[in-house]
């Protein structure tokens, strides 16, 4: 098994990870990032066009993340990939583990993010990847001409609903409430397309089809009323789970997995701090990810150089 040691580690191949580990470089300290296996990115490259982000043109979210990967080697960061296993407290420092290498660290930065929720209900495990996708950047373009349902009332579901449209998909939101929680922006540009129907107060309760998705059943949680609706591809963004069960007992966390951290950032453990859509409070916006690095990496540095 490979064997190193750092003064930080990053864990994550998100654009927390991606803005700390650059942070931190360039503030002269030795780090490492360890980026899984995925796309640089994480959720945000599958978004063709970032615009949560200031005094900056809306920019493709894999292209930002290759240019932050270029800048962090540039200033003398090492980039492993890799997915974290687990983490240990040992002599005053940390050891980071994955698969194929063991990392001790004088502090660590986790930003491993969350995944997205898989909609739970009959027919939507066995057509995923066959209609059911959690992509609209990559699959858009199959969809030209043809109806779509997108399940969820985030930015995240209006973003990849908006997408969808101007690729000249037909596109049905189905919203369980009667409110949304995405940037009135974002609703005001779905609710003028005319490619976009909104189904309010309706949740999904099966999606039809033995090889590819046909339809979707929908009951209305008012009335009770079920319905059916043709469509070829289901996307639901539903909401997230942090990824922190590698953490163990070194991070308390919310009954939802979410690392809980104080003001700075610090878990219970000395050294491990964690940001991003992994920590408890994350406020979700592109422009909260790249605080939240930035705060992370400064008091994991200034408590390296013995300035804290």
């Amino acid at each position: 098994m490979k064997t190193g040691s750092c003064e930080l580690a990053v864990v994550g191949g998100g654009i927390t990870a991606l803005t700390a580990a650059w942070q931190a470089a360039l503030d002269s300290c030795q780090v490492l990032l360890v980026a899984g296996n995925d796309l640089p990115g994480g959720l945000v490259a599958n978004i063709g066009a970032l615009d949560g982000f200031p005094g900056s043109a809306p920019v493709a979210g894999m292209a930002m993340a290759e240019r932050l990967q270029q800048d962090i080697v540039a200033h003398g960061g090492m980039i492993e990939r890799g997915v974290a296993k687990g983490i240990d407290a040992f002599g005053g420092g940390l050891v980071l583990r994955t698969a194929t290498a063991q990392w001790r660290a004088g502090k660590v930065i986790v930003a491993t993010g969350a995944r997205l929720v898989a909609l739970d209900v009959p027919g939507a495990a066995a057509l995923r990847d066959k209609g059911v996708l959690q992509c609209a950047w990559c699959n858009a373009g199959l969809f030209r001409g043809r109806q779509v349902v997108v399940v969820g009332a985030g930015d995240s579901a209006f973003q990849e609903t908006l997408h969808l449209a101007g690729h000249d998909a037909r596109v049905t939101m189905v919203i369980r409430g009667e409110a949304v929680r995405a940037r009135r922006s974002l609703v005001e540009q779905a609710a003028a397309n005319e490619a976009i129907t909104f189904l309010w107060s309706t949740e999904v309760t099966a999606i039809a089809g033995t090889d590819r998705v046909t339809g979707v059943t929908l009951r209305d949680r008012g009335s009770g009323e079920t319905t059916a609706l043709d469509c070829d591809a289901v996307f639901p963004y539903i909401g997230l789970v942090p990824e922190s069960a590698w953490l163990g007992d070194l991070a308390e966390t919310t009954p939802s997995g979410a690392v809980i951290t104080d003001a700075r950032l610090c878990t219970r453990t000395s050294g491990l701090y964690a940001a991003g859509a992994v920590r408890h409070g994350y406020g979700g916006r592109l422009t909260d990810a790249v605080g939240e690095a930035t705060l992370a990496a400064r008091e994991a540095c200034a408590a390296l150089a013995g300035n804290l």
